[in-house]
């Protein structure tokens, strides 16, 4: 099972992983609280989209050659992005979320407080499997594919989960504990991890 990056042509499968996915994740469902699920399953794909597309300059996508499983990372340089450009990301999100807007803002704003400045490092924004593909290697094929990245650069890696299973599993993949779990108003616990450069 081949893992590459994705390519503009695999974005469409990207934000539908994305989006079903985490349709029912613990944490998102209270950003997207919509009524309508096909209306919700929508924004929940356009709110994806934009951080794939802001990962295409500032870090990648990691696909599976069928398109099962994907994970969103950041390079050092996000931290580096201009007002302007932050302003023109929450100009993006005002429109792509409609009246989810507020609540997706509050949760986005709310990892920024509590995402660490120093060191410098690489972030996993969003992992992803396919409910049918779980427990299989396709998610330790990830890992490896990042952790690889991870070494040759030399740079830790941070994340959150939000699930306690799936910090966890993380830790075969060299994840710790970063702390105590983060709590964003109006939002169950994350749980920070990080990784040292092996």
């Amino acid at each position: 099972m081949k893992i590459r990056h994705a390519e503009d042509t695999d974005m469409d499968n990207v934000c539908d992983v994305l989006a079903s996915e985490f349709f029912n994740d613990p944490v998102l469902k209270f950003a997207f609280a919509g009524p309508d699920p096909r209306s919700r399953l929508e924004t929940m794909r356009r709110f994806f989209r934009i951080y794939v597309n802001l990962a295409k300059d500032y870090g990648g996508t990691l696909i599976d050659e069928n398109d099962a499983g994907v994970l969103v990372y950041f390079r050092p340089e996000l931290a580096d992005m201009t007002d302007k450009e932050n302003e023109a990301l929450d100009a993006q999100l005002r429109q792509q979320c409609g009246s989810d807007y507020p609540s997706v803002a509050a949760f986005m704003n709310g990892l920024d407080h509590y995402h660490p400045a120093n060191p410098p490092h690489y972030y996993v924004f969003l992992v992803a499997v396919q409910h049918a593909r779980r427990g299989t290697c396709l998610v330790n094929r990830l890992f490896s594919e990042l952790n690889t990245i991870l070494d040759r650069d030399k740079y830790p890696c941070y994340a959150e989960c939000t699930r306690l299973s799936t910090r966890t599993l993380v830790r075969r993949f060299g994840y710790r504990d970063a702390g105590q779990p983060l709590c964003i108003k109006g939002f169950p616990p994350l749980y920070p991890i990080w990784r040292e450069p092996q």
